[in-house]
């Protein structure tokens, strides 16, 4: 199955008080969300979102990773933004009736909290707090995609690409050694689509930065051997 839905035990309110949206309620409340809510499992690749589907469920991501997407005219993905815990997606249809915006799927095995949206609704209208924090995620959410909007506008092709591969390393990369590294995951259309640039140019400036000694490549790994000079070419402070 691509799927599996069930509560735990112990009371899901454990899970849900380590979420930062959740922490520090009441136990008590933290049961009455945990009634309608439910923990879910989904394989690599499985569509827990469809475009254009009517949207019952606010999702919080406990592992793995997520990516939200929409297609071009052409039936090309563009991804728009990659998911990882604690964040949460699906928020947009809480606030209105309309239909999910773009599709989300799993990138890896990945574990959620899915939340019903109608007696969420009815709750945060008597518990505020919930409504503050949930704007304040989005608010954050908003400031990061402008500043990245910004500079899909304005930098170069290096300058894409090079904040591509350091915002996966800030969200999830690892050590070798004294080595930063990513997981080389994403085909190079899906890094393209992130960077705002052709698969071509997402090729060309990988190569580039591999004869610069920036990176390397091998064993299904992308090595930053300077991260320093990474952030020079992305601008990044």
């Amino acid at each position: 199955m691509t799927t599996r839905d069930y509560q735990e035990s112990p009371p899901l309110r454990h899970t849900l008080e380590a979420i930062p949206l959740f922490h520090g309620l009441p136990e008590p409340l933290l049961d009455q969300i945990g009634s309608f809510s439910r923990i879910r499992t989904y394989r690599s690749s499985h569509r827990i979102i469809q475009a254009n589907d009517l949207g019952s469920e606010l999702f919080l991501v406990l592992s793995g990773s997520v990516k939200v997407s929409i297609e071009d005219r052409e039936g090309r993905e563009i991804i728009l933004a990659v998911v990882y815990p604690p964040d949460f997606f699906g928020e947009v249809s809480l606030w209105d009736n309309g239909t999910r915006t773009a599709n989300v799927s799993a990138l890896e095995p990945t574990r959620v909290v899915a939340i019903e949206k109608e007696p969420f609704l009815r709750l945060i209208r008597d518990y505020p707090e919930i409504t503050l924090r949930l704007l304040s995620a989005l608010s954050a959410r908003l400031r990061e995609t402008d500043g990245k909007l910004m500079h899909m506008a304005y930098g170069d092709a290096y300058e894409k690409v090079s904040r591509t591969l350091f915002e996966l390393y800030e969200k999830e990369g690892g050590i070798d050694g004294k080595t930063p590294f990513i997981q080389d995951r994403f085909t190079r259309q899906e890094l393209a689509s992130l960077s705002g640039v052709s698969r071509e140019t997402v090729s060309r400036s990988l190569g580039a930065f591999v004869q610069a000694g920036i990176l390397r490549i091998e064993s299904n790994r992308i090595y930053i051997l300077n991260i320093e000079r990474l952030k020079k070419e992305g601008r990044i402070p």
